[in-house]
């Protein structure tokens, strides 16, 4: 149990737990990609979303309530206000009301953004440590839930809904902001750039990288939409299930 809940700070990224960690987590969403789009009805194709997503949640609120339980919960980085832990909350909420605006939101915000994540990791800790388990639960399982609604659920997102996404996630930006001068954090690393190596450190020094961000994004996002209309023929959403 010590290697569950005893921090060691030695993750190492791109040695084998990372590669291992990756490709499990994409063999179980190619199936959960290949039940949702073949096996499923429809009832079913919104209801597991649902639940995975509530899982992964799950996930990220147990890393609060056991640092808690532990005595070591920092309010400085352990609130659930950095992008990607808010994101399962945001994914539940968007399928639980079948709103085509939310997931288009979150959308671009998963692939732009968490796909990152998984490519330079800023993780400290290997597995079976708890905070391991967290950070690829949430950071592997919500690309997947971004696919899910596209390839199974029928969305197809446009240039507009890329704008849209990127005009939300300043307002984000905007309102976490005064809380990081209040707390003293850094969350969305709005103050700091992350420790791990990872694109923050090729654009610049603060707070001049959070402005190359903005044309980071602009340009993921058009890349998102181009790479979509590559594989969809389409723009008109082929949506199962009634949706708001």
């Amino acid at each position: 149990m010590e290697s569950f809940y005893t921090d060691t700070n030695n993750f190492v990224p791109y040695n084998l737990e990372h590669f291992i960690c990756v490709f499990v987590i994409l063999i179980l969403g190619w199936f959960f990609l290949y039940f949702g789009k073949y096996k499923w009805n429809k009832k079913k194709r919104w209801k597991y979303p649902i639940l995975l997503s509530c899982a992964v949640y799950f996930t990220q609120l147990f890393k609060v309530f056991f640092r808690m339980y532990l005595g070591n919960f920092d309010h400085t980085v352990d609130l659930p206000l950095h992008l990607c832990n808010m994101l399962p909350l945001f994914m539940i909420i968007a399928l639980f009301l079948k709103s085509r605006l939310l997931l288009s939101i979150i959308f671009f915000w998963i692939l732009a953004g968490t796909v990152q994540s998984n490519i330079t990791p800023d993780l400290k800790n290997v597995l079976p440590h708890y905070e391991a388990i967290r950070y690829w639960v949430v950071h592997m399982w919500l690309p997947i839930l971004a696919v899910y609604t596209t390839y199974v659920l029928g969305f197809r997102y446009t240039y507009k809904d890329a704008l849209r996404s990127a005009i939300c996630l300043n307002v984000i930006a905007a309102i976490v902001y005064p809380i990081n001068l209040l707390l003293g954090s850094n969350y969305l690393y709005l103050m700091a750039k992350p420790n791990a190596d990872t694109i923050y450190n090729y654009l610049g020094p603060w707070p001049w990288y959070i402005i190359s961000l903005e044309l980071v994004m602009f340009v993921l996002f058009t890349l998102i939409v181009a790479v979509s209309k590559l594989f969809y023929k389409t723009k008109k959403d082929i949506v199962i299930g009634k949706v708001v």
